[in-house]
């Protein structure tokens, strides 16, 4: 990545950005008087600045009731905001039966990029000697990104160890979002493009079908192919019919035509 696309991703000047190269604030390499900058590093700084700018905690958790009266725990912002449709969608359902989960949930959610999520999921096994066990799930991202973020860390691990996970797996997914969504865009365009190629032939094919009837069969194409080719390395020529020489043009030949380039080609007659 270079200094532009870095300034204009990290929302800075490009003097910023090469004064964050050269204070190691940023993993960087310089050849031939330009910065390679390292898109995993400059996210995780844009995460630390955005950070900055945010409330010290936005996330809490709050104590509640389930309809027995049962207590349970969620995860709230502690501006107020609703979670769910209108809302922060990334703490909808966030409700526990114990408080250090949701302790654990408000943590993760705080330390995540924004467009991430978490949620506990259980991990099951067909098989019945293999006992199932729940995890923390990250999920979230770009919804244009067409690769999916996953990242699995066991309910029993630290939280700590669970924040630091999360955090890792969504800032290096986040880090090649723009790439992969890139990367999408033009394989659309090639598939967009081969399609109208098919369907212009199939429509050419089809227009040959109808004025000549039966088409060349794949075995007469193929043959005649063999047939030129072999013409064209003894340097043989002649014969009283005349036709295409690629599969294209061959394909739109009727049997009977094809049947008489053949022999043509192989001389008999």
């Amino acid at each position: 990545m270079n200094t532009t696309t870095a300034a204009t991703q990290a929302n800075v000047t490009v003097a910023t950005i090469r004064t964050w190269c050269r204070r190691g604030v940023i993993t960087a390499t310089k050849q031939a008087g330009r910065w390679t900058i390292d898109p995993a590093s400059l996210a995780r700084r844009i995460e630390i600045g955005a950070r900055m700018n945010r409330p010290t905690t936005r996330y809490t958790v709050t104590t509640t009731t389930d309809i027995y009266g049962r207590p349970t725990w969620s995860v709230a912002r502690t501006d107020g905001t609703k979670a769910g449709f209108g809302g922060d969608h990334r703490i909808n359902g966030l409700t526990f039966r114990k408080q250090e989960d949701a302790e654990t949930a408000a943590a993760i959610t705080e330390a995540l990029p924004d467009a991430y999520w978490v949620r506990q999921h259980e991990v099951r096994y067909r098989s019945a000697l293999t006992e199932n066990y729940w995890v923390w799930r990250l999920g979230g991202g770009d919804d244009n990104d067409p690769q999916d973020v996953r990242c699995d860390v066991r309910l029993t691990s630290t939280r700590d160890t669970i924040v630091q996970h999360m955090v890792k797996a969504a800032q290096a997914h986040a880090a090649g979002t723009a790439d992969r969504i890139r990367a999408k865009a033009e394989r659309d365009v090639t598939a967009a493009a081969e399609a109208a190629v098919r369907e212009a032939r199939e429509a050419q094919i089809a227009e040959a079908r109808q004025q000549k009837g039966p088409l060349a069969t794949p075995r007469q194409v193929d043959y005649i192919l063999s047939l030129l080719l072999s013409r064209r390395e003894s340097g043989e020529g002649g014969g009283f019919f005349t036709g295409p020489t690629d599969r294209a043009g061959i394909e739109t030949l009727s049997k009977r035509e094809a049947s008489s380039y053949i022999t043509s080609l192989k001389g008999d007659y």
